[in-house]
């Protein structure tokens, strides 16, 4: 039997065990939340490393896609990048050889500038591989076809209008554009064409042909400081002091532009123009003048005609006589019709407004007309070809040429021709144009498409005859009515 010593020891002892095993229980606890701890852990990381997996190769994927676009936009750049020519035509004026050759001239001054351009790009500029070369020709034909025909450069302001279309049609990018007349309407264009290029990452280089005038320096200054110039000046006539100051390259095409400035025309008039202030006044807003190649034509001739004064008749003269008078601000030519030996020349009728007019046509063959119309129904024939004789267009013509149709089926060309509207309306000065200029039912047209219903109110009674060298006559008898009324 245990006595009350040994009794109090095993209580002890067992004491002591139920310490240690809390102390053991409270361990495990321990190590169970730290492994939970841990575990928790893990499947972060594991989870973050999974999602850097993922997202890496997400945006290696469009790495990869990006620099293949990268490489396609580059290419796309390098094969369709060009060298752009702006160029002010009324300041930069071709040589003579070539304005008088008209059309000749043009196709031969499209390639040799094309050429010279070329040589340019090889020679000054760093380019892999040669890009586009893109001209852009801005001027008032009108205006310098008169000049250019006043001081004996070329024959009639046709040439200029031939010389221009030529130079169009020989190269794909090349533009000999028309503004029409009034103070900056190239430099308009050139400013904001230069302002839309200038940018463009397609263009590699703008050559800038407007050094005649002070007014671009503006345009060009801000980029004069660029350590690789994306500009050269064409220096044709003598370049302005500012332009030099903006240390651009400099380029010159003398076998494309003359040197020097185009002469003044002396004043040989032996009769005074006719002053505006003797016509009825009334606003008129004329569009711009058509392009040529827009235009197809034949000589304007009319089935009467008033008569014709003889040289030393005034302005004076009886109402049933013409007379010559010029241009109204610009230098006149004396017309001398008393000499039967003379050719005709082309000319345009206008009103008093001069607003074009078209002389009347004989009346067709109506058999000539069928003809015609079986003709067409197998191929539409060109207009230039078949009533001038000529089409500039030549193999490029959309048109059919092959043999010419008879006289009669000319007329009835002409008359077809007629029906349709001049690009130009009013405003056209194409001595060889074959549209209409006026509608044929004037105001009484009932047509509601009509394709002169804007043209409808127009005078129609003749005021002038308006030659090719710019000189005027002027009917007699339509001043002694308008003075009479």
């Amino acid at each position: 039997m245990m006595n009350g010593d040994e009794g109090a020891g095993y209580v002890a002892r067992l004491e002591a065990f139920r310490q240690s095993d809390a102390q053991r229980h409270a361990i495990v606890e321990e190590i169970l939340q730290k492994y939970q701890d841990l575990r928790q852990r893990f499947e972060e990381k594991s989870n973050d490393y999974e999602n850097e997996i993922a997202s890496r190769r997400m945006w290696q994927a469009e790495a990869t896609k990006s620099q293949r676009s990268l490489i396609v936009a580059q290419q796309s750049m390098e094969s369709n990048s060009f060298v752009l020519a702006l160029i002010d035509g009324d300041g930069a004026v071709f040589q003579d050889y070539l304005l008088r050759a008209a059309a000749e001239g043009g196709a031969d001054a499209a390639h040799n500038l094309l050429t010279a351009i070329k040589q340019h790009v090889r020679d000054q500029l760093e380019f892999q591989s040669m890009p586009s070369i893109m001209v852009q020709i801005y001027a008032n034909i009108e205006g310098l076809s008169r000049k250019l025909a006043s001081i004996g450069i070329i024959k009639t302001p046709a040439d200029l209008h031939s010389f221009a279309r030529a130079f169009s049609l020989n190269q794909p990018l090349f533009s000999f554009i028309d503004v029409g007349s009034g103070k900056e309407r190239a430099d308009h264009k050139i400013r904001e064409m230069f302002r839309l290029f200038i940018h463009n990452n397609q263009c590699k280089h703008i050559i800038f042909g407007g050094c005649h005038d002070n007014g671009y320096l503006p345009n060009l200054d801000p980029y004069k400081r660029e350590s690789a110039p994306q500009i050269s000046l064409l220096e044709t006539t003598p370049m302005e002091r500012g332009f030099t100051a903006l240390g651009f390259p400099k380029v010159s095409f003398t076998s494309v532009f003359r040197s020097d400035q185009l002469p003044d025309r002396p004043n040989t008039s032996a009769i005074s123009p006719l002053q505006h202030s003797a016509l009825p006044h009334r606003p008129a807003t004329l569009g711009p003048i058509a392009p040529p190649s827009q235009q197809q034509g034949i000589a304007s001739t009319a089935s009467t005609q008033p008569k014709l004064v003889g040289p030393g008749t005034s302005m004076t003269s009886p109402p049933s006589s013409w007379a010559a008078v010029g241009k109204a601000n610009a230098t006149e030519k004396t017309i001398n019709i008393a000499a039967a030996k003379f050719a005709p020349r082309k000319f345009i009728l206008l009103n008093a407004y001069e607003e074009r007019l078209d002389p009347e046509l004989p009346r067709a063959d109506k058999n000539a007309v069928n003809r015609l119309h079986e003709r067409i129904k197998r191929d539409k024939v060109c207009n230039d070809y078949h009533i001038r004789g000529t089409c500039e267009a030549g193999k490029y013509c959309d048109y059919a040429h092959g043999e010419r149709l008879s006289p009669s089926e000319q007329l009835a060309l002409r008359h077809k021709a007629r029906a349709r509207s001049c690009p130009s309306r009013s405003a056209c000065r194409h001595f060889d144009c074959t549209f209409g200029h006026v509608c044929p039912y004037g105001g009484d047209c009932q047509f509601e498409q009509c394709y002169f219903r804007e043209l409808h109110n127009v005078d129609e009674n003749v005021a002038f005859r308006l030659y090719e060298d710019g000189s005027k006559e002027v009917n007699q008898s339509y001043l002694a009515n308008f003075a009479s009324s």
